[in-house]
């Protein structure tokens, strides 16, 4: 693994690569920069916003590259950008209700914003700047999902004292079908990879999920007897043949889509006795000259047992390129990777690091996978491969975010005010 020079940033959440894989944006304080990716010495645009403290707060770039939207939900403004054309740009401000979050709708010619109490969802358009649309009380917390070819979107609603699901046609924003929905307060809702089905999940404190067809018709209804606490990640896999629902307990039910029932819980436990591949971070002897702590990994002896405990910084549930693949780090083993397979559910990895684990993503294009714990190693593990480290040239990183480029040729490593670029080489795996 190669990485570049060190260059500024304000904050790691926002780091964002066009969809394209050209450009990289990255937030300083006000200010937006747009760099090559490939070369992020050469700056492509720098963008001056007119925000004061605390700045940009969120970056988000539309789906066809053409155009990135920056936010400040201080002062409930929305800027949009056109990289390749300095001289344009949109503003956005609602007079009414303060703006909480942005959205580019699929088509990268309109731009949602949520207000403050859930009082409306706006629909602005970058074509015409008199034309704006209105979707009334919907659940920003929810947020919108929408359908994989981009034609309708998904938004979780409360009237009356009921939870609805509004389907909206984003050609023009107008409402098509309300599904009703038997939860106490809806918390999320997805939409399945192949457009047939959507799932909602309830609140924090009941393990209750629905799922409907685009018609309304309930298909299932999900509350496991046992599953204490509510729903607090769900992922489809990329073929949409399962999706998982992670439990607040650490537990992930396996759900098939061709039954709507578990296949498989998941269930993380500290003491391993079956025979797997168990990676293990162990420290290196410390030279009394040397500036920074080394480290290794190795195989641990079967059984063992787990580290538990330590600050969670990250739960994680997510599935590889091409869903072979799933990998969790939940809250009660913050230090701990698990990977399993997807065809047998058997444990295939599990990767124990000696700092809690801060984030931890796949490859957008193959089944690499990739985490850091705030130190100045990037981590990195492939299926019959093993589990390796690459230290960052530079001293004063800490890393606490990646972000891949889509085009899965590299990946942004974000540390506190800094970021570097890593790419992958034909040597990345050291003897």
């Amino acid at each position: 693994m190669e990485f570049s020079d060190l260059y500024k940033q304000s904050n790691s959440a926002l780091a964002q690569f066009s969809p394209d894989g050209r450009f990289i944006a990255v937030a300083v304080e006000h200010r937006l920069i747009v760099r090559d990716s490939e070369n992020p010495k050469r700056i492509h645009a720098v963008f001056s916003t007119p925000y004061t403290a605390p700045f940009v707060q969120q970056v988000e770039w539309s789906r066809d590259s053409r155009f990135v939207l920056t936010a400040s939900f201080a002062q409930s403004r929305v800027d949009v950008w056109a990289p390749d054309d300095i001289d344009w740009r949109c503003a956005i401000t609602d007079e009414v209700a303060r703006v909480e979050r942005a959205v580019w709708s699929p088509d990268s010619l309109h731009v949602l914003t949520f207000s403050e109490l859930d009082l409306r969802l706006s629909v602005w358009s970058l074509v015409d700047g008199d034309e704006r649309r209105y979707v009334q009380f919907p659940k920003l917390q929810a947020g919108v999902s929408f359908h994989p070819d981009g034609e309708f979107a998904a938004v979780a609603q409360r009237r009356d004292l009921r939870d609805y699901i509004g389907v909206y046609s984003t050609q023009d924003w107008r409402l098509v079908r309300e599904l009703a929905l038997d939860t106490a307060d809806v918390q999320g809702v997805r939409w399945s990879p192949d457009g047939l089905h959507i799932v909602a999940w309830d609140t924090s404190a009941s393990f209750v999920v629905q799922v409907l067809n685009v018609g309304g018709a309930v298909k299932r209804s999900v509350q496991p007897a046992d599953a204490g606490l509510g729903v607090r990640t769900c992922v489809w896999s990329p073929s949409g043949q399962f999706v998982v629902l992670g439990g607040y307990d650490g537990r992930l039910h396996v759900l098939s889509s061709l039954t709507w029932r578990a296949v498989a819980t998941l269930e993380p436990k500290p003491h391993i006795s079956i025979p797997t591949d168990v990676f293990c971070e162990t420290e290196l002897p410390r030279a009394l000259s040397a500036s920074r702590i080394h480290t290794r990994f190795d195989l641990a002896t079967v059984p063992c047992t787990l580290k538990m405990g330590g600050k969670s910084h990250k739960t994680c549930v997510e599935f590889s390129a091409d869903g072979s693949l799933l990998c969790a780090v939940n809250e009660a083993m913050p230090c701990t990777v698990w990977v399993w397979q997807v065809r047998t559910m058997r444990v295939s990895a599990i990767i124990q690091t000696l700092h809690p684990v801060r984030v931890c993503v796949w490859s957008p294009v193959e089944n690499v996978l990739v985490f850091a714990t705030g130190t100045a190693s990037v981590y990195l593990w492939r299926e019959n491969r093993g589990c390796h480290l690459f230290e960052v040239p530079a001293a004063s990183v800490a890393v606490g975010g990646v972000v891949w480029n889509p085009n899965g040729d590299g990946m942004a490593v974000l540390s506190k005010g800094l970021f570097a670029m890593a790419y992958i080489t034909d040597q990345t795996e050291p003897e």
